[in-house]
């Protein structure tokens, strides 16, 4: 087993299920545009790059002057049924208990007050020091500035000894150009073949498989 002092967390594909609410909101908004509307399986491939991306994806004919307005519903939305499906991955709960004593924090492209709400709503908060968002900085993963950003202010200087969890190859890249370990966990949303090739330090099939990972 590997000593580590800190783990960084992605949060959709990693520690919540948040797919099927994601879908909804995305078939909400295509519905108000009159696009043709995606499956779930779909919108999984426009998670991660943040909410601005995950509009453009799905609003491909979208012209950029009413890009603005059309984050702004989906958030809308979003906001009122972010709960209605989403619920934690099974063994998270047992694996922050495990590494409670670690230092720990949520590094996501999702936008940091929704972020806080779920982590709120799951009971997940009080397992967290830091939560950074896609728009808690100017750069979002896979630029390395959001994992940096954690790193300082949980004040670790022993960067071998942090890892990045994530589904995307997004949180991969990210961590890897930070500096520090990196561990993909298969998901329903993030793209398995996508994040292999983005070569992750570790790969596991489930999040409590860190527990025998790392100590």
């Amino acid at each position: 087993m590997i000593h580590i002092d800190a783990l960084l967390f992605d949060l959709d594909g990693t520690l919540i299920d948040s797919k099927r609410d994601l879908a909804h909101a995305v078939r909400r908004l295509q519905q108000q545009y009159k696009s043709p509307l995606s499956s779930e399986k779909e919108v999984g491939t426009f998670i991660g790059d943040g909410v601005q991306k995950l509009v453009q994806r799905s609003l491909p004919q979208l012209p950029e002057r009413d890009l603005d307005k059309a984050v702004d519903a989906l958030k809308a939305y979003y906001r009122q049924h972010c709960l209605d499906h989403t619920k934690l991955y099974p063994g998270v709960l047992s694996t922050l208990k495990h590494f409670r004593l670690k230092k720990m924090a949520v590094v996501t492209n999702k936008p940091v007050r929704i972020s806080g709400f779920i982590l709120d709503r799951l009971r997940l908060s009080p397992y967290f020091t830091v939560l950074i968002g896609g728009d808690s900085l100017p750069n979002k993963k896979p630029h390395p500035e959001p994992i940096r950003s954690a790193i300082a202010t949980m004040g670790l200087r022993e960067l071998r000894n942090v890892v990045m969890v994530g589904d995307s190859s997004n949180d991969i890249v990210s961590g890897r150009a930070a500096r520090i370990r990196t561990c993909g966990v298969r998901s329903n949303i993030g793209d398995p073949k996508i994040l292999a090739k983005s070569r992750p330090d570790f790969m596991i099939s489930k999040i409590d498989d860190l527990m025998r990972l790392f100590s």
